[in-house]
């Protein structure tokens, strides 16, 4: 059997190594390389010799697939000026979007928009140009129509001098940012009960040491994001199986911060490790 090519641990993965070394005072002993099934993503062993965790961490996210592919594509599609386009436009696409098939007709529809010098079109009647008292003109309930055929949300005109014809997308948000902490230790249930199954079942294969689970935390749960980067703190704690020793919790939105949940409880702790990185 042909042996497997060692494999270097991913980007997000390495942050996530580096906040637990950091916080820890460990270090790395092991890690996946993937030439073997089943192992933890790293072993990390004590800093200073008998000092400190033994630690077997798996790192995760519950960020949406469909979102990452979607992301990587616009970041290609919309790297330049549209040519035509006179505004900048920011617009807002679902996941669903075929960026490739609908490039060609949304450059039209937002010509349209500024030949009849409309800066929003929206789904949403509070993000659109038609007046609250008034239907939509027939062309502009043509591209209304359009724009969910595109699955596009929403396109607003940024009107400016130094306007280049530049399309700037954002993403569908699908939660709203709460002011309270109540959504996070839920938000830890749901991942131990689907996704995070296969990850304490590899932890649980080191009883000798402590199981973590790092946790990046889709960008669309901006509550998370915002707990973090205010230090609002959890005073109840998720449904943790006996083999995960800690949670850590984090958003790439949220630099030099991290979740920390044990068996005391929530905590918010600094990372400099990531100065710089965002």
């Amino acid at each position: 059997m042909k042996q497997k090519k060692p494999v270097a641990p991913a980007p997000d993965e390495l942050r996530a190594e580096a906040a637990v070394n950091e916080i820890l005072e460990t270090r790395r002993g092991g890690h996946d390389d993937q030439t073997e099934n089943g192992m933890v993503d790293f072993l990390l062993e004590p800093a200073v010799d008998g000092e400190g965790p033994r630690v077997a961490l798996e790192v995760s996210s519950t960020i949406d697939p469909d979102r990452q592919h979607l992301w990587a594509g616009l970041n290609r599609q919309y790297d330049q000026p549209v040519p035509g386009l006179d505004g900048d436009w920011i617009v807002e696409f679902t996941s669903q979007a075929r960026l490739k098939k609908i490039s060609a007709p949304l450059t039209a529809l937002l010509l349209r928009q500024e030949q009849a010098n409309l800066d929003t079109i929206g789904l949403d009647g509070w993000d659109d140009s038609t007046p609250d008292d008034r239907l939509p003109t027939p062309q502009h309930a043509a591209d209304l129509q359009e724009l969910a055929q595109l699955q596009v949300v929403r396109a607003v005109r940024i009107r400016s001098d130094k306007a280049s014809g530049r399309i700037f997308p954002t993403q569908l948000n699908f939660s709203v940012a709460s002011s309270t902490v109540d959504t996070i230790s839920p938000y830890v249930d749901a991942f131990l009960a689907a996704k995070g199954k296969n990850k304490v079942e590899k932890l649980a294969r080191h009883p000798d040491r402590e199981g973590h689970l790092f946790l990046w935390a889709d960008p669309a749960h901006r509550d998370i994001t915002m707990s973090l980067s205010r230090g609002f703190v959890p005073t109840d704690s998720p449904n943790v199986p006996a083999e995960v020793h800690t949670i850590w919790l984090a958003s790439f939105h949220a630099n030099q911060a991290v979740f920390r949940w044990t068996r005391s409880g929530w905590s918010i702790l600094e990372v400099t490790a990531w100065s710089g990185e965002m």
